[in-house]
């Protein structure tokens, strides 16, 4: 499918959203949503929303709910922002400071970066998959779904990095060998029967993607043409299958954790055999949320439920509840910072209600 063009003139305050907006201008009244760090390891957490001032008034991005948080490949206080309703944002130092990313509106749940030419991003919203070339100052859409279904992840290949590859929600893999100019659809022999949440292309060996489903985790070994449940010992973890989070670090990519409904589970070998970790509740009793490990030392993980994060550094023997984390909101996102491990990101979502 051939691109369209279309360009965007960043005007953040063209509009002002009130109450359930995205930014506030206040300088007393506090919201506790965004993007929030810790430079101690998660024993202490400060809220990073600043955008700029305006006088008497401070213009933050403290009521988005965040739906992906990513680093930039190469510069480790570069951090992108994806939200639900609220557009992309950047900063570049740590969350000091954020700047709108070019689309002050619209779901974003995956962005992914040129690792030889990062001004050049992906993303997608809605049932369209659009690109920047000049680090968000104008997009153009390079796919629109025909059928309407929505794209729920768009990866760059590490190493061939005109080649992407998608996955609309319904289990249909795309592939673009031109970096996006035109598109085609995989005929996998063996394809993904479920919902498709996210993509995950392994850095280190770009053949490989992991696709988490409803029903569990799909991997491809032949970059997305054919796939086999790597979860099927599931049924013995109830739960197991609602898969809440998946992580790998760059460092040891065939070390995958993830998330789940049942709790935290571990593979040391790329998704062949899954080991249950232990943590203070009983296996599928609490749902679990988020799961991050320092890359340099695997025995210090860190996993959430709710508003509250759990953290041992022994390799689960023992775990330590902080229950002082500064926002009402659930924590939706945990990242530990590939280079400065002691440095965590986490991102909130305001629950809607009922």
């Amino acid at each position: 499918m051939r691109k369209r063009h279309f360009s965007i003139i960043v005007l953040l305050f063209v509009f002002v959203v009130t109450g359930g907006g995205c930014i506030s201008f206040s300088s007393t009244k506090s919201v506790d949503g965004g993007v929030f760090r810790s430079d101690d390891s998660a024993e202490t957490w400060v809220q990073k929303v600043f955008v700029r001032q305006e006088k008497k008034n401070t213009v933050a991005i403290n009521n988005v709910n965040a739906k992906t948080i990513l680093f930039h490949p190469d510069d480790e206080n570069t951090i992108y922002l994806g939200t639900e309703g609220n557009g992309i944002w950047k900063t570049t130092d740590r969350g000091e400071q954020w700047t709108a990313f070019g689309v002050t509106s619209g779901n974003y749940s995956t962005i992914s970066i040129d690792p030889l030419s990062p001004e050049t991003v992906y993303t997608a919203t809605g049932s369209s998959i659009i690109k920047t070339v000049d680090d968000g100052k104008n997009w153009e859409t390079i796919y629109l779904e025909p059928r309407n279904q929505p794209i729920v992840s768009v990866n760059v290949d590490y190493y061939e990095t005109s080649r992407l590859i998608a996955a609309t929600q319904d289990g249909q893999v795309i592939e673009s060998i031109d970096y996006g100019e035109t598109w085609t659809t995989l005929e996998t022999t063996s394809p993904l029967k479920a919902i498709i949440k996210k993509m995950y292309i392994n850095p280190s060996n770009t053949r490989i993607v992991y696709a988490v489903a409803n029903t569990g985790i799909y991997k491809s070994t032949d970059k997305g043409n054919n796939w086999t449940s790597i979860t099927e010992d599931f049924v013995n973890y109830t739960g197991a299958e609602t898969v809440n989070w998946f992580t790998f670090t760059e460092k040891d990519p065939d070390i995958l954790y993830i998330a789940t409904n049942y709790g935290i589970l571990k593979s040391p070998d790329a998704g062949a055999t899954w080991q249950p970790i232990t943590t203070l509740f009983p296996f599928g009793s609490v749902p679990i949320s988020t799961v991050d490990v320092n890359p340099d030392n695997h025995d210090e993980i860190y996993f959430t439920i709710g508003k509250v994060i759990h953290k041992t550094t022994d390799g689960s023997t023992t775990w330590k509840t902080i229950e002082t984390f500064p926002s009402g909101r659930l924590i939706t996102h945990i990242l530990v910072d590939r280079e400065t491990p002691e440095t965590i990101y986490t991102g909130t979502y305001a629950q809607k209600k009922k």
